[in-house]
């Protein structure tokens, strides 16, 4: 199974995505400000330690070398003012420490909340068409793994290069102060490292994007096997599942295991150029400590400003390598913020009170992008068409599989942007109004409606959660759902689990159509709803609604021509365009379309009745 196409734009380069997070920077830069001031404090104070531990020293050698102070009672007097002099220093640095990861740490996730409730405001903007391009793999492995990055990004990996630039910094003046010539030759080593270490980096952002670009399609994968479970086990196909999965799962690893090696690479790198700048310090400075160039005091301190800094340089790997995860998973989710909202809500767009007049369609095309995976470019899926539906008046919509009902359909809900002056509620054009505003007014049930893991009761109110327990029990009622309650445990209040999956297809479609009763809106739209029920239920449902009918605009959808024959108006459509237009009568004397598709189901329901029969006859 090819995995479904990833359509961001290509992986930027280098650490540019961070620039995405100034705004947030920006807007806790006080508690950032804060706890960059506490870790400049600890890192000084930190420093300061082996600084006065090599004046210590220094003291007390000269102490000990002047006989008239050599007195026991003078040095332990002067070696007891330093311990607690440093053991002071070390106790207000670790309190500094810990003010610094508390502040910076605990805003990362501040950062990280709000970058989540950007995205997902910006998820429920976006027009269902974005959804038919993008797998929910992709944007589940965005939503969840590339935040974690982010978070990560925001909080220990800032963190350790501030420490790392402040130590790097303040230790180097330092070491400079006791002894340039020594500083250089120390640090000698250090740009070629960093030269090795940017291009292991490069390698680690490239491998980690890949990773999580794999893991959205193994995200998919397993959606499909959790969704299609009983497709898989009726057709026996456990098997073949199973090595798709592993086929995901194996990629996946590969491209972990990609990173890891760049990673490997990098930390022992780091450890080389410790060891290095360490055993160069010790090499030249000894000598010159014997010769007296350099107190041994301050030698010593030296040493332990080079070991300090030891620590820092070996985790330099891991820094460099979470900043360019981090800077990759930043672009993965800018991806999804920077998508266009094609159903953008514009302040001076108007918020209609009713959708009450003529429904007005005007010379309407619809041009999608081909589906993920597949190749082609855009295609029409309507062309051109025409027509009005009087306040009040029912329309039927039939035409073959692929004719483009339902896209129409969904021009008709505002779940698809529609070029201007094309659609007209009550002669008010569509695009002039707002797009929620306009939903809020209209009751679209699909042909696969998508219940929630909640009540029966609940799903049926959920555009209504006011609705009183006499008006849901109504809608059931209308909805034909009535019947079926005794089959459920707690009837009303049984829970229908994740999608409805403990209800049948035509249990879910009603369950729908309540919930679209329940709301009386001025639109209704009904998309094939009664596709899964029996002949009879649905004449028994479309007699309930008549009366709900008669009072508001209906638009149906219907394979089953015997659903649509008593409507107003029925239009048919062929490959996108408008072929034939009339009432059921007027398109049976045209010998059209319609009339072929009229005559073929009368003929399938006469084989299905006299195959009945012949059962029958045969008990």
């Amino acid at each position: 199974m090819t995995p479904p196409a990833d359509p961001g734009p290509p992986p930027a380069e280098g650490l540019r995505p961070l620039r995405h997070l100034l705004p947030y920077y920006r807007k806790y830069a006080a508690a950032y400000l804060f706890g960059v001031s506490a870790l400049i404090a600890a890192v000084v104070l930190r420093l300061f330690v082996p600084q006065r531990l090599g004046v210590a020293i220094e003291d007390l050698r000269q102490a000990a070398d002047d006989t008239a102070a050599a007195e026991p009672e003078r040095l332990r007097a002067l070696l007891l003012s330093s311990v607690l002099f440093i053991l002071g220093i070390a106790v207000v640095g670790a309190l500094t420490r810990v003010w610094s990861r508390w502040s910076i740490l605990g805003t990362s996730r501040r950062v990280v909340h709000d970058l989540r409730e950007q995205l997902f405001e910006h998820l429920t903007r976006l027009a269902p068409s974005f959804y038919l391009r993008t797998s929910t793999g992709q944007i589940l492995s965005r939503s969840m793994n590339d935040m974690n990055n982010v978070q990560g990004l925001t909080g220990p990996v800032f963190l350790y290069i501030a420490e790392t630039g402040l130590l790097f910094g303040v230790g180097i003046a330092m070491m400079a102060a006791i002894s340039p010539v020594l500083t250089f030759w120390t640090l000698l080593p250090f740009p070629f490292f960093i030269l090795r270490a940017r291009t292991l980096a490069k390698r680690i952002q490239e491998g980690a994007r890949a990773a999580q670009d794999s893991l959205g399609f193994m995200s998919d994968k397993v959606a499909e096997s959790l969704g299609g479970a009983q497709v898989i086990k009726t057709l026996g196909l456990e098997a073949v599942d199973r090595g798709r999965f592993e086929r995901h799962a194996g990629e996946y690893r590969a491209l972990n295991l990609e990173v890891t090696r760049a990673r490997t690479k990098l930390m022992p790198a780091m450890m080389l150029l410790t060891a290095l700048a360490q055993l160069l310090a010790l090499a030249i400075g000894l000598p010159m400590a014997q010769q007296g160039t350099i107190p041994v005091g301050q030698f010593i301190s030296f040493l332990i400003f080079v070991q300090m800094l030891a620590g820092p340089t070996a985790t330099l790997g891991f820094v460099i390598s979470s900043l360019q995860r981090g800077a990759a998973a930043v672009a993965r989710i800018q991806e999804l913020v920077d998508s266009e909202i094609t159903l953008p809500e514009s302040p001076g767009l108007e918020s209609p009170q009713r959708l009450d007049g003529t429904l007005e369609v005007r010379n309407l095309s619809v041009v999608r992008p081909a589906p993920p995976g597949e190749g082609g470019g855009p295609r029409r899926v309507l062309r051109d068409v025409s027509f009005e539906l009087p306040a009040g008046g029912t329309l039927g919509i039939v035409g073959h599989t692929g004719s483009g009902k339902s896209t129409l359909v969904a021009a008709l809900a505002r779940q698809i942007e529609v070029p201007e002056n094309t659609l007209l509620y009550g002669g008010r054009c569509a695009t002039e109004l707002s797009p929620r505003g306009v939903r809020r007014h209209i009751g679209l049930v699909p042909q696969d409606p998508f219940l929630f893991s909640a009540t029966l009761a609940e799903n049926v109110a959920l555009g209504r959660p006011d609705a009183s327990p006499l008006e849901i029990d109504e809608a059931v009622r209308i909805a034909q759902l009535a019947k079926d309650l005794g089959q459920l445990p707690e009837g009303l209040e049984t829970t229908v689990g994740e999608r409805g999956v403990n209800l049948s297809g035509g249990q879910r479609q009603r369950t729908a159509l309540a919930r679209a009763v329940l709301m009386r809106p001025d639109l209704l739209l009904l998309d094939d709803t009664l596709s899964a029920v029996d002949t009879e239920t649905a004449e028994a449902i479309l007699s309930e609604l008549e009366p709900i009918m008669a009072s508001r605009s209906t638009v149906i959808v219907a394979h089953r021509l015997s659903t649509v024959r008593h409507a107003q108006r029925i239009l048919v459509l062929e490959e996108g365009a408008l072929v034939e237009s009339g009432t059921h009568d007027e398109l049976l004397a045209a010998a059209g379309v319609y009339a072929d598709l009229w005559s073929s189901q009368a003929e399938e329901s006469r084989g299905r009745t006299t195959s009945d029969s012949e059962q029958e006859t045969a008990r």
